[in-house]
């Protein structure tokens, strides 16, 4: 059973609206939960002076904001200020403090790209399908790296959000450019199967083959055969690329 609070803190008359999220907080004990639930996503851009006045003005936290205002001058970490509010609501536990603040540290070692792909993958995983894919393509647009391999798994993953929508054309493009960066298998794979898919329905008098051909790809692959593994998968994507584009 999961845990209930009950709140007995202020409400808020003006509540602290959530951009990204479209989401309003109307409570300290709301802030506390939402931070805790979403620390692998957050950014340190989180803790600013919109939320010191919020703190402040509107649910009676002054000494804490006065402590985030101090800290944010003195460039503290974002984790700091998740601590010192965690700290401040006292609705968890030490031991539950501690691993929320090493998947805090864990993030801030990552970069932004990295933080930004892992809220897409966060609606994905919510089913949110075209919320993820909104997302990644706004990541995408910001992506400036060219060697980063973090633009191959969102494309990648958006191609994933396409398939569960039983949108394969759309997601074999994603699959084929995740592929293009990344060079990964499993985008290969996928791209092929997106192909075979597209608008729900396999190539037409391919569906026997295609089966068989994947049998033959897990065999080769299970007996460590790798040359043969990529030989039989270049065979099957240009197959599968000539029929996709006869059928345009």
């Amino acid at each position: 059973m999961g845990r209930v609070w009950l709140c007995e803190e202020v409400t808020a008359e003006h509540p602290f609206y959530l951009e990204e999220e479209k989401v309003n907080l109307y409570s300290f004990e709301e802030l506390c939960y939402y931070l805790y639930q979403n620390t692998g996503v957050l950014e340190e851009s989180f803790f600013n002076e919109r939320l010191c006045f919020w703190l402040a003005q509107d649910v009676g936290q002054t000494e804490l904001s006065r402590q985030l205002r101090q800290g944010i001058e003195q460039e503290r970490s974002g984790c700091w200020c998740m601590e010192q509010i965690l700290k401040a609501g006292g609705f968890y536990s030490s031991e539950e403090l501690k691993q929320v603040l090493k998947t805090a540290e864990r993030m801030e070692q990552k970069t932004p790209l990295e933080r930004a792909k892992l809220r897409g993958d966060r609606l994905l995983r919510a089913e949110k399908y075209r919320d993820a894919i909104s997302e990644y393509r706004r990541i995408l647009e910001q992506a400036d790296s060219d060697d980063d391999p973090v633009p191959g798994l969102i494309w990648h993953n958006m191609g994933t959000a396409y398939v569960r929508q039983m949108l394969f054309a759309p997601a074999a493009e994603c699959y084929e450019t995740a592929y293009g960066i990344s060079k990964r298998e499993e985008s290969r794979e996928a791209y092929l199967l997106a192909l075979a898919c597209r608008d729900g329905k396999a190539i037409t008098g391919e569906a026997d083959s295609l089966a068989e051909a994947r049998q033959q790809l897990r065999e080769l692959k299970q007996a460590g055969n790798r040359a043969g593994y990529e030989k039989q998968l270049e065979r099957l994507l240009q197959n599968f690329r000539l029929e996709y584009r006869k059928s345009e």
